[in-house]
This record gives C-alpha cells, structure tokens and sequence, in this order.
C-alpha cells in the first residue's frame, strides 16, 4: 500500500512547535532523517531489470534525492500563489524541481538565488499535476480553479471510467518532477457535464496549504536523460 510513500517515514514532530521552542538544531537532525528514510524508499531509485534466461538481475540505482527546507512565506489567498524556501542554489534548488512535505505535493520551484528559491504553489492557476486514480490505470492532470484551497479538480478522466467518492488519487512519476505514489487527495465529488466526455472530478486535498512548514525539495537524478530526449524529439 502505497498511501504512506514519503510520509509514512516522515517524523510528525519537526511539525509541531520547534521553532516556538527554538528548537532549530532538531528540526534540522530530524527532516536529515526523513531525507535519509525516502532515499531509501523503493519510489525513489530506479529499477534497472534485466531478463536472462528465466533469471532476473535487479539493479537499484537512486533516482531521487531530497533537499530539507523551512517555507519562510506562503500565500493561499490570490489566484497565483506561491511559497520562499529558505534554500537556494548553493543548496542544490534548481528551476523546476518539484516540493513536498509529509502531507503531499505543495508545489514546483520557478525560481531561486543563492540563498532562497520561489515556488509555484499547487494553488496556482499554472499549476498543473500528473496525477492518477490509485488501483486503477486513469491519469488526468490536477488543476486549481482559484477558488477553495482546500480542493483541486482532476481533469481528462473519461465518463467511462469506473471509481468512487472516496478513492484515492497520487502522483504518477510521468512529469519526473515528483516520484509516483505520493498521495495527492481523495476524490469529493464527481459530476457528469451533459455533452462533455469526460467527468467533472472534484479533490480534496490531503495537505493543508495554510499549514505547510517544513517541505522537501525533490532532485530527479536521471531528469537530464528525459531532457535530453525531449530536446531531441522537438528537434
């Protein structure tokens, strides 16, 4: 069961009132550990699987590093939000690297310097997040309306397709911005639109934006291989 990937290991009491009691020190050993127990996880490395004669060679190779970071503004309020981490460059933070925390996606890095990066919160009316139905083979894409920061709404899932209010929806991998797996929501309402072929489909999210403290910032090994092959298929 998927539903705890990257927050199952992730220590809830860096969350509560560290920095009230100035506790900075723990917050720093305790999100190194959270690191340390994702990059361990199955999720984050790559499967290089090889066949031979009925036998099977599995290689593991890590696909994913996370880097620890302390959200120091946040907004929920405007029709494009966004977060400043107290990371940057110097760090490791590039352009277009995803960002997590132990509740799910919070959001893609646009911009950093040295010291600080801003991220395109997933309240953003840019945002958009491969995501899927869990147990099932639908993907569509998360998408914000601008309106309840609560919700999200998962687009180009088909009239046809078979799940239920209450069913889970994570991330997919196919953006190789975020791992797959990581819990997104669960779906709260589903409407079907006379004349369109594909449902109205509303999420609720399983992270509080309002709340988000404490977040990782997700390094894709292998993204400049996908690059590279983007670069040369629009060539």
């Amino acid at each position: 069961n998927s539903y705890g990937l990257f927050t199952a290991y992730l220590d809830r009491t860096s969350d509560w009132v560290a920095d009230y009691w100035g506790l900075k020190d723990e917050v720093v050993r305790l999100q190194s550990k959270n690191i340390k127990l994702m990059e361990q996880l199955d999720n984050a490395r790559y499967s290089n699987a090889v066949f031979r004669d009925s036998i099977k060679e599995d290689s593991l190779k890590q696909m994913y590093t996370f880097i620890g970071a302390n959200v120091i503004s946040n907004s929920i309020l405007s029709s494009n939000n966004s977060l400043r981490l107290d990371r940057g460059s110097r760090q490791g933070v590039r352009p277009n690297m995803g960002v997590i925390s132990d509740g799910g996606i919070v959001g893609i890095v646009r911009n950093t310097t040295e010291h600080f990066s801003q991220v395109m919160s997933v309240l953003h009316s840019q945002a958009r997040i491969n995501a899927s139905i869990r147990n099932s083979s639908y993907f569509g894409t998360l998408t914000w309306d601008g309106k309840d920061p609560r919700y999200m709404q998962l687009n180009a899932i088909p009239r046809y397709a078979e799940f239920k209010v209450g069913d889970i929806i994570e991330s997919n991998g196919f953006s190789q911005i975020f791992p797959s797996g990581i819990v997104l929501g669960v779906i709260s309402h589903i409407e079907e639109v006379p004349g369109n072929n594909f449902l109205k489909i509303q999420v609720e999210l399983a992270n509080d934006m309002a709340k988000v403290r404490y977040v990782y910032v997700v390094n894709n090994l292998m993204r400049y291989e996908h690059d590279e092959l983007d670069k040369a298929t629009d060539e």
